[in-house]
């Protein structure tokens, strides 16, 4: 090989040596031998996820709280007592306004449903509130009553035609021997989300039933619960004696106490009569007559309780319960 031929292989020696130079140094530099430029990558990747995830969730915000108001605009108040009472109130009138004979509703104890994003949150500082939030309560109440069949189906009906939310446990039926009256027990669920006022409430609502009434006329006629009663033996009329005169009936027997509520005049007692099914309510200071011998005035009235005075006599009465049972 010739002084020329090895000058040019040697400068070429060299310019290959310097580009690989380049080339390591290039890649050192950019992180590609250490894996900087792969982690910084992946941050990037994650970061990109979280941002997208928050702006979906920002859309999406507008349409969850609508969801959210819907619902809470249907409950029945934002505390537990307000909601308890009004439970009460909106089940006794649907057992009066029905028909049901001898109704009484019980509130049982409330349970709070944790929010199920706890996990989301941390259990010290300022995350501790969010993780310890509830997300809604829930109120149960048990209603009874007795009836023909056409009253309880129309409680029913109308019970899953109110505004308010609520979601029925059960349903019993229990027929006397001939299937003419109906023993109802029921167990009622609403949820209220604490802290959280409806507004204006359900008392104006329109009620939205599923099924007209008239739907279920065909049932009621047929009455599944009743069967024929074979009639009894023929038996010689007995001679006519004239019965004594009857005792007197205290004609508070007859007047169940159903609801307290408080009116735009003021604390009411509602009352109906269990023979005749006919009603009155009662101002707090009001009187009224049960019969030539009997007045009846409401003390006061609160919660499940009012007082009442007949003559120099005071007394206590639970709803559900006729005037002649007062409480010890």
């Amino acid at each position: 090989m010739n002084r020329r031929t090895r000058g040019m292989a040697t400068i070429a020696t060299v310019g290959l040596v310097l580009a690989g130079a380049g080339m390591v140094g290039w890649a050192v530099g950019s992180g590609r031998f250490g894996g900087t430029r792969s982690s910084i990558e992946n941050r990037i990747a994650t970061y990109k996820n979280v941002l997208g995830t928050v702006r979906r969730e920002r859309e999406q915000r507008p349409e969850l709280d609508r969801r959210l108001a819907a619902i809470v605009d249907r409950s029945l108040g934002s505390e537990l007592e307000a909601v308890d009472s009004d439970l009460r109130r909106q089940l006794a009138g649907l057992a009066e306004a029905s028909g049901l004979r001898d109704a009484s509703v019980s509130t049982l104890g409330a349970s709070v449903v944790a929010t199920p994003a706890a996990r989301e949150f941390s259990r010290s500082g300022s995350e501790r509130a969010f993780r310890e939030e509830p997300d809604f309560a829930v109120l149960s109440a048990n209603v009874s009553g007795r009836g023909p069949l056409a009253a309880v189906i129309r409680f029913l009906h109308d019970l899953d035609a109110a505004a308010w939310v609520k979601r029925v446990e059960y349903v019993r039926f229990d027929p006397d021997a001939e299937g003419r009256v109906i023993a109802l027990n029921a167990r009622i669920s609403t949820l209220f989300v604490p802290g959280v006022d409806p507004g204006d409430g359900v008392d104006g609502a329109t009620p939205d039933p599923l099924h007209s009434i008239e739907r279920y006329e065909s049932m009621i006629a047929a009455n599944p619960f009743a069967f024929a009663v074979e009639a009894p033996e023929p038996v010689a009329e007995p001679v006519p004696v004239k019965p004594p005169p009857p005792p007197r009936i205290d004609p508070r027997s007859y007047w169940m106490l159903t609801g307290v509520v408080e009116g735009p005049d003021g604390t009411e007692a509602w009352m109906r009569n269990v023979r005749s099914n006919e009603t009155f309510e009662l101002l707090v200071g009001g009187k009224r007559p049960l019969d030539r011998e009997v007045d009846l005035q409401l003390e006061w009235a609160e919660g499940d309780l009012a007082g009442f005075r007949v003559g120099d006599e005071t007394f206590r009465i639970l709803i559900g319960s006729t005037l002649d049972r007062p409480l010890p």
